[in-house]
């Protein structure tokens, strides 16, 4: 009796303590969310409490924020960036932007599906980059492990506004792309299980589900802890000043000034330091370089689908952007304006007849300053989106 209960109490104690300060977390974070300044977090496109989290996501969509989702072109530095016009008391709402290098269309729908499905009228903007679909099987293993998130997956699993066939096409391809993964082979496990409907899988649910319930409880208060410590460090809210309504004339103007003092005498006309560090004088050994690529068959048009059939399943209605790619480049590497502009035809059909809103910027694809290199925007691009995005959000 006494092997016993010495057997039991650490369990008694330490699910108190779990229990104790899961709840200690809880009130913490409602109260900083409400009294602190965020905007540090808005305007960190790196940050993982937005990037891999739930809590703080679903506070700025309650506040009828923005959430823009994009890739590498968040992360570059750069004044035209849109924090910039958004978060600096000119616009209605503010934006959350979470982008970084090699998030795609199944990382975007793991972030969406993971929002609470009680808000409403949720605003998201899309940033669509063709460079994902330049591998014919989509996002790789690796990236797609560099971005996951446990937290996300496994709300996004539960997720009740999200349609069982949808869930088990999201589980599939979670299995297969974690199946390698150090980190995450309860995840792998989970999703394969989840996906599967033969007698010994359901058989294994079961045996399974205390322990996953456990792991569900682990990643949630992690993703806690984070949250607890970054909002601790942040200033108190601030009242706003209302600023001046934004001159897009002017801030084209000074984009197309800044963008000058960055760009090199190269043939691209893009900034020096990109061209410097990836091309030097060996820009024309590449030639032909993507002529294998076929933008049309990639597998990555299967999780663009299923994004945009998450979105509908949620009740969002995205603004998908189509980001342009450099045409005097991608045409030496083998990938011609037509085919290009097929992909743009694919992907903006895809969204249109979900319904859904298109800004289509192929026809920025040769103008100068644009872009900052080959395929991200640049001072001026951003401008133009910005504006447009405006606009669409009826923003002044």
């Amino acid at each position: 009796m006494k092997k016993s209960i010495y057997l039991i109490m650490p369990l008694v104690v330490g699910g108190i303590f779990l229990f104790g300060l899961n709840k200690f977390l809880d009130s913490k974070i409602d109260y900083m969310l409400k009294e602190k300044d965020l905007i540090p977090i808005m305007n960190d496109a790196l940050s993982d409490v937005k990037d891999k989290g739930v809590i703080a996501n679903n506070h700025f969509l309650r506040n009828k924020d923005i959430m823009m989702l994009g890739s590498s072109e968040l992360s570059h530095s750069t004044k035209q960036h849109p924090t910039y016009y958004f978060n600096t008391s000119r616009s209605k709402n503010e934006v959350i932007t979470i982008g970084r290098a090699y998030t795609q269309s199944l990382q975007d729908a793991t972030i969406l599906g993971s929002f609470d499905s009680s808000v409403k009228d949720k605003k998201v903007v899309l940033l669509v980059s063709m460079q994902w679909f330049m591998d014919r099987e989509g996002v790789t293993p690796h990236h797609y492990q560099t971005r996951f998130s446990p937290t996300q997956f496994y709300a996004f699993l539960n997720n009740p506004s999200i349609s069982n066939e949808n869930k088990i096409k999201f589980a599939d391809r979670s299995s297969k792309l974690l199946a390698d993964s150090e980190d995450y082979k309860s995840e792998s496990v989970y999703a394969k299980l989840y996906s599967s409907d033969t007698f010994l899988s359901n058989t294994e649910k079961v045996l399974l589900k205390p322990y996953f319930e456990f792991r569900k409880y682990i990643v949630s208060l992690k993703e806690k802890g984070t949250t607890f410590k970054k909002l601790l460090i942040l200033q108190d809210k601030k009242a706003p000043v209302k600023s001046k309504p934004i001159d897009w004339k002017n801030e084209e103007e000074k984009a197309i000034m800044d963008a000058k003092k960055r760009v090199g005498n190269n043939e691209l006309c893009i900034d020096k330091g990109y061209y410097r560090h990836n091309f030097g004088k060996n820009l024309h050994k590449l030639e032909g370089k993507y002529k294998y690529v076929n933008l049309l068959e990639s597998k990555e048009f299967y999780d663009y689908q299923l994004n945009l059939d998450i979105c509908n399943d949620l009740g969002i209605k995205p603004v998908v952007v189509l980001i342009p790619g450099m045409d005097k480049f991608y045409n030496m590497t083998g990938i011609s304006t037509e085919e290009r502009h097929e992909f743009y035809d694919k992907a903006g059909n895809i969204a249109k007849e979900h319904g859904f809103k298109v800004i289509d910027l192929r026809e920025n694809e040769t103008e100068k300053y644009y872009l900052r290199d080959v395929m991200h925007l640049g001072t001026k691009g951003w401008v133009d989106v910005c504006e447009k995005l405006f606009k669409e959000f009826n923003q002044q």
